[in-house]
């Protein structure tokens, strides 16, 4: 049988206190395997990305960037609502169902993974997530669908996880029916109505505004009502001919990490690993499976009794394809500095007149202590980077932002001190510049690429 696959959502360590391996774990595990690429999705942030970049360079696996969106269409609703003088408060008292979960959807976010396909992806990518952090935030940043389909050029959508759009109304649905079946209320036989209806226009919205880059996402996380779920997406899929992935929501290399994850989350909410309201997904199969052990599990955990086997291998094969979609995307990654002119002799002028200003001119020991760390500094290409440095820390205290007095070993440096990036004197404290750039460091940093 085909062994190759592709994970489309993982989460690494950037997904703090949620994942734990590194891209690197993953790439090392994908060229092993002979997989042909490694997406990286974290909760709504692009931090690894430089990670799973040089790994690219590195293991030859392409890189495929995304993100896990925290995804609330009801948010902005309900604020148009507020507007007109709706009330949260009596929407809670009154009998009207809809009103009422449209009160409590606010405060709960979907998750949606988004993949870019491209470099207009990525832009767009920046964009959602920048305005995501701007605007959406409550608690979290959030993403809406008028930002998603205004930046959706270049964005390959997989429906996602079970807190996803689809899989959310969905899982309400099934639990609302089964109400129904036990009781015979009619209040439940709506609300299973109104929850599958919402699933299919969720599916739909994203079916018609994203085409073929949009597919449903398949998950067998092994917790209570998956296969019911699993089942539902299938139909879903199959009745527009919408083409189905198997992800498998990875947090960690191996089903042993999921105890040390599972006390991450409990880190993360403050509480215990044994507090029955930590919230988590209590089951060790989110790890980096291989096709084989994701095909045991379709046909050991009950999903092999929802559909045929063929539709699964499709559904793992449809990864490689949207692999294929994807555009490597490269970066200049040199530094991109500005350029300036006689570097070296501004950096003297205006260490020499802050040495005046403080009175420290004529103590022969920051006299010598400035003369070695000019040398090095010019020596080594840093003269621009300190000049740059200081006009970023001058900036800064002109417009009100706080500046730290310094850190880590730059507190060493006399240039620092006396250019105002730090305020510390080193040499009152016995602080070694040795230890913040010493004569074996290489040098040259700034090969300058742009002019702005």
């Amino acid at each position: 049988m085909n062994d190759q696959f592709v994970h489309l959502h993982s989460h690494t360590l950037f997904s703090v206190l949620d994942g734990i391996a590194s891209p690197r774990d993953y790439h090392e595990k994908a060229t092993e395997r002979g997989w042909p690429a490694v997406a990286i999705t974290e909760h709504m942030n692009l931090a690894s990305i430089p990670d799973s970049y040089f790994c690219q360079r590195e293991f030859g696996t392409k890189a495929i960037f995304g993100v896990e969106l925290y995804f609330n269409d009801y948010h902005f609703k309900l604020m148009e609502l507020l507007k007109g003088g709706y009330k949260i408060r009596a929407a809670r008292q009154s009998d009207d169902w809809q009103e009422v979960d449209l009160a409590n959807r606010m405060a709960r976010n979907r998750h949606l993974t988004v993949l870019c396909k491209n470099e207009q992806g990525y832009r767009n990518l920046l964009r959602i997530m920048q305005m995501a952090w701007e605007k959406g935030f409550y608690y979290r940043p959030r993403a809406w669908w008028d930002l998603l389909i205004g930046h959706r050029e270049g964005l390959i959508i997989l429906s996602g996880c079970l807190n996803g759009p689809i899989s959310y109304e969905l899982r309400e649905y099934l639990q609302a029916r089964q109400e129904y079946q036990a009781t015979g209320e009619r209040q439940w036989q709506q609300r299973a109505e109104t929850h599958l209806r919402l699933a299919v226009q969720w599916h739909q919205k994203f079916r018609r505004t994203f085409g073929d880059d949009y597919y449903v996402e398949l998950q067998m996380p092994g917790v209570p009502g998956d296969v019911d779920v699993f089942r539902k997406l299938v139909e879903l899929a199959e009745a527009d001919h919408c083409k189905m992935v198997v992800s498998n929501d990875s947090h960690y290399l191996v089903s042993a990490d999921f105890e040390i994850q599972k006390l991450m989350m409990a880190i993360d909410q403050g509480t215990t690993v044994d507090d029955p309201n930590l919230f988590h997904v209590n089951s060790d199969r989110q790890f980096y499976k291989t096709r084989a052990e994701l095909r045991k599990t379709f046909q050991d955990g009950g999903y092999m009794n929802v559909c045929d086997s063929s539709i699964f291998e499709q559904a793992c094969d449809n990864t490689l394809e949207v692999a294929d979609k994807v555009q490597p995307i490269t970066f200049n990654s040199d530094p991109k500095l500005p350029q300036i002119e006689q570097d070296a002799d501004k950096l003297r002028k205006l260490c020499a007149q802050m040495l005046y200003r403080k009175k420290l001119n004529h103590d022969k020991r920051y006299v010598d202590r400035l003369k070695l760390e000019l040398k090095r500094i010019i020596e080594k290409g840093f003269a621009s980077y300190f000049l740059i440095t200081k006009d970023l820390i001058d900036y800064s205290r002109s417009i009100g932002y706080p500046t730290g007095p310094s850190r880590g070993s730059c507190g060493g440096c006399l240039i620092a001190y006396l250019l105002r990036i730090t305020e510390i004197d080193p040499l009152r404290w016995g602080l070694s510049f040795d230890r913040f750039l010493s004569p074996s460091r290489g040098g040259i940093m700034l090969k300058v690429t742009m002019n702005d």
